[in-house]
């Protein structure tokens, strides 16, 4: 935040992380300046909803007994309607109080009303927007450096690769990086690989490499694994038939004779990613890939009631027929 604060301001964008870090440097700020009461928030209760519009127009003019400037923060504003939208855009077209700095945030595209009001008040915008998929690794490159160490390529590659595109969470694992990192130091692929061994979300890629694979113990170790830590056996199903899926469509054109490079491109997935898939599939079976995938479906309507046994034993069953294993 400047050192001369405005009277209102509008962040709006898809990168969570810069949008998150706005919001830490107010809170800073603000309780810097007048302690914890300073920054009042307003946001969607348990993430559901919107922010309660209402309340924060009748906190605009409220008297501050503080005598230190105040802080209203709306997070989530694109979800207001039309008619909650346009109270507050009146509000701002209102002069507002010389003590007070508002804060709306939209996570996703500001809403065209908002933006119009905003800037009639020549209030200050910014807008955030995250990177491109491909472009994350780099951008998690020079995030690292930044932040005192060192993330070599390959590893900010796998971190996509493993968490998806999600600045804000990517930006929370550099975080503990650079705990682990200290300054100066160093993060590789292979320190990335030893980190993320033993959490659920490496588990469940191998779980779904292993099914690829036909590797049956592995997938049954793993499998039990995830169960025992509480994992939700349909959450496992998705994050497995979407492996499957791409596998079998990426199986079906090898077969057809298109080079890997190729099927690599087709693929609706990273391209580091879609590289190891397709490097997994040397040896695979289209048509044992097509009888995985249906067991999935099967276990899905198990999970949904079709079964007189509990989901835990139906993933059991269905691992070891999806990868050929004898019940």
């Amino acid at each position: 935040m400047p050192d001369e604060m405005r009277p209102l301001y509008l962040i709006s964008g898809t990168d969570g992380a810069k949008i998150e870090a706005t919001r830490q440097r107010l809170r800073a700020r603000a309780e810097r300046e007048g302690g914890d009461g300073a920054l009042e928030v307003f946001e969607p209760s348990e993430g559901r909803g919107a922010p309660d519009h209402e309340a924060l127009l009748a906190a605009i003019p409220a008297m501050s007994l503080m005598g230190t400037r105040r802080y209203l923060l709306a997070d989530g504003v694109e979800k207001w309607r039309d008619k909650q939208l346009a109270a507050v855009a009146q509000a701002i077209g209102g002069t507002l109080p010389p003590d007070l700095t508002l804060v709306l945030i939209a996570r996703a595209k500001a809403p065209a009303k908002l933006l119009k009001a905003v800037k009639a008040a020549k209030g200050e915008v910014h807008n955030f927007e995250a990177p491109k998929a491909r472009d994350m690794p780099r951008v998690l490159v020079g995030d690292a450096q930044r932040l005192g160490f060192k993330l070599d390529p390959a590893a900010a590659r796998l971190l996509v690769e493993r968490m998806g595109p999600e600045p804000l969470r990517l930006h929370h694992e550099l975080e503990r990086l650079a705990l682990w990192a200290g300054d100066s130091g160093q993060v590789t692929a292979a320190d990335l690989e030893e980190m993320i061994a033993d959490t659920s979300e490496a588990a469940v890629w191998t779980l779904s490499d292993a099914v690829v694979e036909g590797d049956a113990r592995t997938a049954l170790r793993v499998g039990e694994q995830l169960i025992e830590q509480g994992e939700n056996v349909t959450g496992l199903i998705y994050g497995l038939a979407s492996r499957l899926r791409a596998a079998c469509a990426a199986a079906a054109m090898l077969e057809e004779g298109m080079p890997p490079r190729e099927v690599e491109s087709q693929l609706k997935m990273h391209p580091y990613a879609a590289k190891q898939l397709v490097a997994r599939l040397r040896d695979a079976d289209l048509t044992d890939l097509r009888l995985a995938t249906e067991t999935l479906a099967q276990l899905e309507r198990w999970c949904r009631g079709d079964a007189d046994y509990g989901d835990e034993l139906a993933l059991t069953l269905a691992l070891r027929r999806a990868t050929g294993a004898t019940a």
